[in-house]
């Protein structure tokens, strides 16, 4: 009487075991290897970013913002957002009552502050992704869909992801400077925004080849509307 594979149905032979367990093995084995490749590809495409963001901006912001890095541009804006965060909390947490209570969780007059970890950094996060996608959207109506320059919705959202990258380390060592000086990581940050902006209106330059006069509408729309969404109309849709 034959028998059969409990795995797939194929009958056995001599009582062998069946072979689609090798294949199955076999495909794992390439997706594990894929999952490597992929990972060691976007580390090392992160590594030569950061290099080159603080050495050679323009040529690093020009080089990488292509549609091929949508996906690590939207990893970037992901942990951008996270580290920023964190950077929140630990501002709050370290910071002067003032301070705090401008975000909202404190009082004007020192009274103690209880500050959840988690809601922080949850809010924070959701509102730096929405302000970073909602400025690399309007790029694209502007720049696309207004101005008809030969650019996408994913060549957008790599720029920004990639200028973005600048901000996410500079906000790591701000984090340090908050246990140091809260005036000097405030000083830093401002600084490091200043450089953002500055990189996120070169690449807008690079990716678009709009006419110059063109350029500062291109730029500022994103920035007000972004600001906009976030500090007023995303607080009334979440509270």
């Amino acid at each position: 009487m034959a028998k059969f594979c409990t795995k797939c149905g194929k009958p056995l032979k001599d009582g062998k075991p069946c072979d689609c367990q090798k294949d199955v093995k076999e495909t794992e084995k390439k997706e594990e290897v894929v999952a490597s490749v992929t990972a060691k590809n976007y580390l090392n495409l992160f590594l030569e970013i950061v290099k080159g963001i603080f050495i050679k901006p323009a040529d690093t912001i020009k080089k990488y913002s292509v549609k091929e890095n949508f996906i690590f541009a939207l990893m970037a804006i992901l942990l951008n957002s996270v580290i920023t965060g964190v950077f929140v909390y630990f501002l709050l947490k370290e910071g002067s009552s003032i301070v705090a209570s401008l975000m909202g969780y404190g009082s004007l007059f020192g009274a103690s502050i209880d500050i959840s970890f988690m809601k922080v950094l949850l809010q924070i996060t959701l509102f730096m992704i929405v302000a970073f996608l909602v400025s690399a959207l309007m790029i694209y109506v502007m720049a696309g869909a207004l101005f008809k320059a030969k650019t996408d919705v994913k060549q957008c959202i790599s720029l920004v992801g990639v200028c973005s990258i600048f901000t996410l380390i500079t906000t790591i060592v701000v984090i340090v400077c908050t246990f140091i000086s809260i005036k000097f990581a405030l000083i830093l940050l401002v600084i490091a925004g200043a450089f953002y902006l500055t990189h996120l209106y070169q690449g807008i330059t690079d990716i678009s080849g709009l006419d110059k006069n063109k350029y500062a509408y291109t730029f500022m729309v994103p920035i007000v509307v972004a600001s906009f969404v976030v500090l007023y109309i995303l607080p009334k849709l979440l509270f």
